[in-house]
């Protein structure tokens, strides 16, 4: 009998003694797998021994990866021992392992905390410092004519206490004579206090009060922000607009282009974003890669029915980010991909893409990363590896996925 007809066979005395064999050496996740088939097989009072036996192999893999994570540890692997933590809270049945690995876990996430915050900590001097490097010339000179009321506004503006910023920069703006860039900072104020209508007729009256051909970059940004606020209010002519003007305030910048692009295909108007994106593309040869660039294009070639276009230019993204050893590919790149991969019946590249996104930051999405993953590699028959995906995107389930909890378990038990 084949090793493949051993492992699955229904015989639940051989099954047992295999489990038994792959869990003396340690080898837990098989033997999980072979014990599953075993009490499937077993009458119904030699099942509670082989269900202890799973939890100790659930235990043991648990065990594994906190080793694993350790000696990531040791070698300065900080995400690649967060994953293997993350994995044995998955797994473990064990209180005590689920608490030395949560410990762990905890342990880096306040490590990260207290780096990130001692790192992005800055004085109020090196504050100003930054602010004023970003200034135009005249922007600078009207905002020293306000002295230390107005650096203090921006300041708090900075240190994200917005009522207070918004308070003194509209006693400014009121009190000022020609007022120009203070507007674009109430604009900012209101906009962050959730005064949508508010912000939006500041920044109106700043790019009024601009004069032409001034600024173009603050122009720029101005009229993206305004037409981001058109886009959420679902007014569609005001967003066209406000891009159109964003691509007058720089026509060979590839920025607005890619911005309008973007939201001509979210809006469903594929070959016209396509249209726009080439401009994009050939303005932005000049300046370093964008993948976001190159990923809105491979999606508005997929939605005007262009697999091959959008095959090239979605692996373009891939390769930007694994040239640089970054394996978190951006989600609608890799899902994209993935789906025309497995159309081409390239199915073992749509199972790593997905297999790649279960082990990346979108990990709200983790319990279908794992289901696409597992069916995948269900189709390739490697059934040890569909399983552990499956059985992983079976406890990653919350109650609001009963679509996918019925897919996972089609999968996991096709006779049930």
């Amino acid at each position: 009998m084949s090793l493949f007809k051993k492992l699955f066979s229904p015989d639940a005395k051989s099954l047992r003694e295999k489990a038994d064999a792959l869990f003396e050496a340690g080898d837990f996740g098989p033997a999980k797998l072979v014990y599953e088939k075993a009490i499937a097989a077993s009458a119904e009072d030699e099942r509670a021994a082989l269900e202890d036996r799973v939890r100790q192999c659930t235990d043991g893999i648990a065990r594994q990866r906190i080793e694993e994570a350790q000696a990531h540890l040791e070698a300065g692997a900080i995400e690649l021992a967060a994953q293997e933590l993350s994995g044995a809270l998955e797994v473990a049945a064990d209180e005590g392992l689920r608490e030395q690995a949560r410990a762990l876990l905890d342990g880096l996430e306040a490590s990260d905390a207290r780096e990130q915050a001692t790192s992005q900590e800055m004085t109020d001097e090196e504050r100003i410092a930054l602010l004023m490097g970003q200034w135009e010339d005249v922007q600078a000179e009207e905002y020293e004519a306000h002295g230390d009321v107005l650096i203090e506004a921006l300041l708090a503006l900075h240190k994200e206490r917005f009522e207070e910023a918004r308070s003194q920069l509209e006693s400014l703006v009121e009190s000022a004579g020609a007022p120009l860039y203070l507007w674009l900072e109430v604009g900012r104020a209101r906009l962050l206090t959730g005064d949508t209508e508010g912000g939006k007729e500041a920044l109106g009256q700043f790019l009024d009060a601009l004069p032409r051909g001034e600024a173009n970059e603050a122009r720029l940004g101005v009229n993206l922000t305004l037409a981001r606020l058109a886009d959420e209010a679902g007014e569609f002519e005001e967003a066209t607009r406000r891009f159109e003007a964003a691509v007058e305030a720089l026509p060979n910048d590839y920025r607005p282009y890619l911005a309008m692009g973007a939201f001509l295909r979210d809006k469903g108007h594929a070959d016209e974003a396509l249209e726009v994106l080439q401009t994009s593309l050939e303005l932005s040869k000049s300046t370093a890669t964008d993948w976001r660039l190159l990923e809105e294009i491979g999606l508005a070639s997929y939605d005007a029915d262009k697999p091959k276009e959008a095959l090239r230019f979605l692996e373009q993204v891939i390769e930007f980010f694994t040239s640089r050893q970054v394996l978190d590919y951006p989600p609608s790149t890799a899902t994209t991909l993935a789906e025309l991969y497995e159309a081409e019946g390239r199915v073992d590249r749509a199972a790593d893409l997905y297999r790649a996104l279960s082990l990346g930051s979108d990990r709200a999405s983790h319990a279908r990363y794992h289901y696409e993953a597992g069916r995948l590699l269900h189709q390739l028959e490697l059934d040890d590896e569909a399983r552990r995906m499956l059985t992983r995107a079976e406890a990653l389930l919350s109650d609001q996925d009963a679509e996918l909890r019925d897919k996972i378990a089609a999968l996991l038990n096709p006779s049930a």
